[in-house]
């Protein structure tokens, strides 16, 4: 019995530390748009700050995108004509596939003196890892109302403020996927016969 109460208050403690580092990170603003023109609307940024964030966005999308070499399998995750051909080329020269763009999310609201665009890399530390990085989103075949991350992480189910942590939508480089590597998804489905 004291073994087995050792053993459990030895496994709880990293589990607390993991819990508590996060408590720290405060929840920050950030907007959700599926173009420039939505931004202007909305009358919270001025035009040249919506279509600078989305340029940021856009510059990125390429970096950070799930990659397929197939584009029949990124369709699977994404739906019929929601892929396009990405600059990069797999080491034979062939063609590698990624999603569409199909919005972006700003840094904070308040931060109208420019981009807080980040590269995937540099992403991190310091007072500028602690703001919401620009960065474009994606909309899953199976949930086309949902914006999502590069990373699949869902963030929004519609236009506008949103309030999330930034450590929870840091860019990474995009990896080459199989098929159903956005959420897997796609074989969840082909599991059930679906």
């Amino acid at each position: 019995m004291k073994r087995s109460k050792k053993t459990a208050l030895v496994l709880m403690v990293p589990v607390a530390t993991l819990l508590l580092a996060g408590c720290g990170e405060e929840s920050q603003q950030a907007l959700v748009f599926s173009d420039p023109s939505e931004c202007s609307a909305a009358g919270l940024n001025d035009t040249a700050q919506c279509n600078a964030e989305f340029a940021a966005a856009k510059a990125l999308h390429p970096q950070v995108a799930p990659k397929y070499l197939d584009k029949a399998e990124c369709e699977v995750d994404f739906g019929a004509g929601n892929c396009e051909t990405a600059p990069q080329q797999t080491t034979s020269g062939g063609s590698v596939f990624m999603p569409m763009m199909m919005g972006y999310m700003m840094g904070q609201m308040m931060n109208r003196g420019g981009s807080n665009f980040q590269q995937p890399a540099a992403a991190g530390a310091g007072a500028a890892g602690s703001k919401v990085p620009t960065q474009p989103l994606y909309k899953s075949r199976d949930d086309r109302g949902t914006f999502r991350t590069a990373t699949n992480k869902p963030v929004a189910g519609g236009i506008g403020p949103i309030t999330l942590k930034p450590s929870q939508v840091k860019p990474q480089v995009g990896q080459v996927v199989s098929r159903g590597g956005f959420g897997q998804q796609a074989a969840a489905r082909n599991s059930f016969g679906g």
